[in-house]
């Protein structure tokens, strides 16, 4: 026979079970949420974080906020997120550099980014330009490789280890040109030069190339992306006359290690919600970011994955170093 203690030890029992079977996720978020990133106000990946926040900020009514903690190629955000407790409540929006690159570069960042960050949602992506004054002589990528052999051409970068450094250096491995890289420190003073003739050729990211392609200053020749930019459907990519190739840069949401499984997917569902909207779409590439659907954090991790490898060999071949 059920008595009445019997049902309110039962009942007791059942509590700590149901307490373990709720979902960590299933309250998240319920207090102000903190987006790191690695570059101060303006660049493309702020301009993303600020889109996205708003959007998340949205769709959770909870504050999602930004906080620029720029330095080191990016890494000290980096290192404040993985560092950070694993709650879902510091999250990292980070460029393709602190994730792939940087592991390559520094000796000691003091963390390893692809084992304390976890990726959890590819947010866009942004091919790089292959760029040349308007008066060049070379008016297609074949003719700049050939020109290349014959006379002596200086190619530009925002600095020794950048994407558009390393870039460059998987253009000469598999095309052969020859050109002398000459890094600056930054891409804008190099971009200036190239206009002004002390240099001649260089990648650049979308956002800021295609301005001036379009204002005819520069002339574009291909886009490092494997299938061709939607704003220079006319430009073929690099990777028509070397297949295979694709050197773009990216940004990711990333978390502290151990952030619960279910926090990861029930941001990275929101984050494919707020791609698909059109507004989204044009505001992204406005900043030159194409957006990129169906994402998840094993996808995410697989990517991340791919380029850490693809940029490992490309340093170790063309022997990057930081100076």
């Amino acid at each position: 026979m059920l008595t009445r203690r019997t049902l309110l030890a039962a009942a007791v029992g059942t509590i700590p079970m149901a307490l373990h079977a709720q979902s960590p996720a299933s309250d998240w978020p319920n207090k102000a949420v903190k987006i790191v990133i690695g570059f101060p106000p303006g660049q493309g990946t702020d301009v993303a974080a600020r889109l996205y926040a708003a959007h998340l900020q949205q769709a959770f009514v909870q504050p999602f906020v930004v906080d620029n903690k720029p330095g080191a190629g990016a890494t000290l955000a980096a290192g404040a997120v993985a560092k950070a407790a694993p709650d879902g409540y510091t999250l990292l929006l980070t460029s393709s550099g602190p994730l792939a690159v940087a592991p390559h570069l520094y000796a000691n960042l003091g963390f390893d980014p692809m084992v304390d960050l976890e990726p959890i949602a590819l947010a866009g992506r942004s091919p790089l330009i292959l760029v040349v004054p308007a008066d060049s002589s070379a008016k297609s990528l074949p003719e700049l490789v050939a020109l290349s052999k014959r006379q002596d051409l200086s190619a530009g970068s925002g600095g020794n280890g950048v994407t558009n450094h390393l870039a460059l250096e998987m253009f000469k491995i598999v095309s052969g040109a020859k050109l002398l890289h000459v890094p600056y420190k930054g891409a804008a003073p190099a971009m200036n030069d190239l206009m002004g003739g002390q240099i001649q050729t260089m990648f650049e990211s979308a956002g800021a190339a295609l301005v001036q392609v379009k204002a005819g200053r520069l002339r574009a020749l291909a886009v490092t992306s494997s299938s061709r930019y939607s704003e220079l459907p006319d430009i073929p990519t690099v990777a028509e006359y070397y297949p295979g190739f694709e050197a773009i840069t990216w940004v990711m949401f990333a978390a502290p290690k151990g952030t619960p499984e279910a926090i990861k997917n029930k941001l990275a569902v929101q984050v494919n919600k707020i791609m698909a909207e059109a507004a989204v779409k044009d505001k992204l590439l406005q900043s030159g970011i194409e957006t990129t659907p169906d994402t998840t954090p094993a996808k995410a991790k697989a990517y991340a994955l791919q380029e850490f490898d693809k940029w490992g060999k490309i340093i170790k071949r063309a022997n990057v170093k930081l100076e």
